[in-house]
C-alpha cells in the first residue's frame, strides 16, 4: 500500500510566531488530525486554511492565501504589521500518549451560513 493511499492519521500543522517567556520565535503545532489519504487530509486541510481567522493582526485589512508545494502560506496584513501563517501536513508515525488529544478539536470547515429571520 503506498503512502497515497494508506489510511493513516495526518497532523494539520501550522508554523507561525509565538511567544512567551522567553519571547518571540517561530512555533509549529498540530491545529487538528485526520486519519485517512493523504488527499483526504490534503482536502481537510485545505479547508481549515480557508476557514481559518488569524489572531493577529488585530486589525486585519487583507488576507491572502497562497498554496506551496503541498501546503499553504497565508499572508495576513494589518495596518501597521503582516504576519504569516504556514500550513502543512504531517503523517503521525509515533505517539507516546495516542490516547491522548493534542490540542483541542478544530473545525475542518466553516459553518453553513445561518439563514435570515423568517418575516
Amino acid at each position: 500500500m503506498t503512502d497515497e493511499s494508506a489510511r493513516v492519521t495526518w497532523g494539520l500543522m501550522l508554523t507561525c510566531l509565538g511567544g512567551g517567556l522567553g519571547g518571540v520565535r517561530m512555533v509549529t503545532r498540530p491545529v487538528g488530525h485526520v486519519t485517512g489519504t493523504r488527499q483526504e487530509a490534503r482536502d481537510a486541510l485545505h479547508r481549515h486554511v480557508l476557514a481559518f481567522e488569524p489572531k493577529h493582526p488585530a486589525s486585519l485589512q487583507r488576507r491572502t492565501v497562497y498554496e506551496q508545494g503541498e501546503g499553504y502560506l497565508v499572508l495576513a496584513e494589518g495596518l501597521t504589521q503582516t504576519f504569516e501563517y504556514e500550513f502543512r501536513l504531517a503523517r503521525v508515525v509515533h505517539d507516546t500518549r495516542p490516547d491522548m488529544p493534542v490540542v483541542p478539536p478544530q473545525p475542518t470547515a466553516p459553518p453553513p451560513p445561518v439563514a435570515p429571520p423568517y418575516r
